[in-house]
C-alpha cells in the first residue's frame, strides 16, 4: 500500500482529475456567469510578487492598477479566442499545453525524494559516468625522430643520461628538440593527455616512476622523455563525494521514465489510426493501433 502511494502516475492521474474538477467547478459557470471575470486577491498578489522579482520593488498604485487591467484583457482576449475557435488546430498551442503536461509531469515525478539505497544502487550501476580519472603532473623533452631518423633512438639513451644527471630541476627547454608542446603539465587529467599526445603515451605515462627521468616514450608527435613530478590514480568514489551529481542524474533519468509511463497509461485511452499514404493501386490503407 505505501508503496502505492508514492507511486508518481497516481500522483499524476489524482492531480489531473482534482484539476478537472477545480477548473470544471470555478471555470464552467452558466447564464449571466459566462460574463464574469474575478480577479481574486491571491492574483493581486501574484502580479504584485512578480513586478517585485522584475523591478527589486513594489509597483505603485498606477501600476498595479495597469497590471490588473492587463490581467483582465488577458482573460477577455482568452475566452473570446477560445469562443472563436482559435484555439483549434492551432500548433502553438498545442505545443505550450503539452509543454505544461509534461512540466507537470516532471514536478510529480520530484515529489518523492530517492532514498540513499536508490543513490547508491544508481551510483553502482552508472560508476562508469563518475569514476573519477587519474591526474599526471610531467615534464617532457621531447625528440623529432623524422629529422634525427635511424639515430633517435641512440640520442635518447644519451639525452636521457644527461637529464638523470641534471636531476629533477632539468630545463625541458635546454633539451627538446624545437616544438610547439608545453613542456611542463600540472596534474592533467588522463583523457586530457590522451588527446594532445596519443593511447599509447598515456598508457606508458600511467606506468612509469615518478620522481626520475624515463623514457624514451613515444606518441603521435614522436619520441619523449619525461619526469613525471606526481600522479593521481584513478578510483570510484563513494556516494557522498559526487552525491550531487548523482542525485542530479537520478532525477533526470526519473522524470524521463515517468514521462514515458504517463504517455504509456495516457494512451491507452485511445485508439489512433494512421492513414498510410495514396497509392496507384489501392484506397487509402488504415492503420489502427489498439488500446
Amino acid at each position: 500500500m505505501k508503496k502505492l502511494l508514492k507511486d508518481p502516475l497516481l500522483h499524476f492521474l489524482l492531480i489531473g482529475a482534482a484539476l478537472f474538477l477545480v477548473f470544471g467547478f470555478f471555470k464552467g459557470p452558466t447564464g449571466n456567469e459566462e460574463n464574469k471575470i474575478v480577479i481574486t486577491q491571491g492574483d493581486i498578489d501574484a502580479l504584485q510578487a512578480n513586478f517585485v522579482r522584475t523591478w527589486q520593488r513594489p509597483p505603485t498604485d498606477g501600476e498595479l492598477s495597469g497590471l490588473i487591467d492587463n490581467r483582465v484583457e488577458d482573460e477577455i482576449a482568452f475566452r473570446e479566442a477560445v469562443a472563436m475557435g482559435l484555439d483549434q488546430d492551432d500548433a502553438v498551442i498545442r505545443r505550450r499545453l503539452r509543454m505544461k503536461m509534461e512540466l507537470l509531469m516532471e514536478d510529480i515525478a520530484g515529489l518523492s525524494p530517492p532514498s540513499d539505497e536508490e543513490l547508491q544502487a544508481y551510483l553502482e550501476e552508472h560508476m562508469y559516468s563518475f569514476h573519477q580519472e587519474p591526474q599526471v603532473s610531467f615534464k617532457q623533452v621531447y625528440l623529432n625522430s623524422d629529422k634525427r631518423g635511424a639515430g633517435v633512438d641512440e640520442a635518447a639513451r644519451k639525452m636521457l643520461a644527461e637529464l638523470t644527471a641534471a636531476g629533477p630541476g632539468a630545463d625541458p627547454v635546454s633539451f627538446s628538440d624545437p616544438n610547439m608542446l608545453p613542456k611542463e603539465f600540472r596534474l592533467y587529467y588522463a583523457s586530457d593527455i590522451e588527446k594532445l599526445f596519443g593511447k599509447s603515451f598515456i598508457k606508458d605515462l600511467l606506468q612509469v616512476e615518478p620522481g626520475k627521468w624515463n623514457g624514451p616514450v613515444w606518441s603521435s608527435y614522436g619520441l619523449h622523455l619525461v619526469f613525471v613530478r606526481d600522479r593521481i590514480e584513478g578510483r570510484d568514489p563513494e556516494l557522498a563525494e559526487v552525491r550531487v551529481e548523482v542525485e542530479r542524474e537520478w532525477a533526470a533519468k526519473r522524470r524521463r521514465e515517468f514521462k514515458e509511463q504517463t504517455y504509456k497509461k495516457l494512451r491507452e485511452r485511445y485508439t489512433v489510426i494512421i492513414e498510410e499514404p495514396l497509392s496507384s493501386a489501392d484506397d487509402n490503407k488504415i492503420l489502427t493501433r489498439s488500446k
